[in-house]
């Protein structure tokens, strides 16, 4: 009997355990890295999926906003406003307290006077005939653009008291008519005391005239 193999398969398995063993704190740090790379990657992962999901709710919530936003434009279109309208609409409107002020007729009658003046006056002047045709053309044109001057004020009463036409408070629309009847006053002023300059000058002549007769008559002076 050969006692000689047994021991060689004792020596074989001896060295297989002793290499085993020397090779397992190699194979052990093996695997913790490749749990300690799994762990990281696991991480990055549910980092990657947490930005994923802010960057979500942020197109979400951008979206919302611009959702509210064509919906308040919508309901600005569609009137839901009616405070708003309802208050725009009122401004519209001319109260009784603008109505019954008194710079409202008083406009009015000032315009119809300076409008009388300058027509009596010129039909006084054609028919003396003591201003040249030159002077008269300058009366014309005096007259002619103070009338269409007053005729924008008239115009912007007209405005200031006809409702829908302007939005203006109870407040605006009265300073408008203070302002409106200041420049017509002025106006009609100033149409008084043109005519009555002209009214002079041609009066002048005339009286000029007679005396130039009535020495011609009893002296035969030329």
């Amino acid at each position: 009997m050969n006692t000689k193999r047994p021991f060689k398969s004792l020596s074989l398995i001896a060295s297989c355990l002793l290499l085993l063993l020397q090779s397992m704190p190699v194979k052990a740090q093996f695997f913790s890295d490749l749990f300690n790379q799994q762990s990281k990657k696991r991480k990055l992962m549910a980092e990657q999926i947490a930005a994923y999901q802010v960057y979500l709710g942020a197109i979400r919530k951008g979206y919302n906003i611009a959702e509210k936003g064509l919906n308040t434009a919508n309901d600005l279109k569609n009137g839901t406003f009616s405070l708003h309208d309802a208050y725009l609409t009122s401004l519209e409107q001319v109260s009784p307290a603008v109505k019954r002020d008194p710079k409202g007729r008083a406009i009015d009658s000032l315009y119809r006077q300076a409008c009388s003046l300058f027509a009596n006056e010129k039909q006084w002047q054609e028919k003396s005939q003591m201003l040249t045709a030159s002077e008269r053309r300058y009366f014309d044109k005096v007259s002619g653009s103070l009338l269409d001057k007053a005729k924008l004020d008239i115009d912007e009463l007209v405005q200031v008291l006809t409702p829908g036409k302007l939005q203006l408070t109870d407040a605006e629309r009265l300073s408008r008519l203070d302002k409106i009847y200041e420049r017509v006053k002025d106006k009609y002023a100033f149409a008084g005391h043109f005519t009555a300059k002209c009214r002079k000058l041609a009066l002048q002549r005339q009286a000029y005239k007679k005396d130039k007769a009535k020495m011609k008559e009893l002296y035969g002076i030329q």
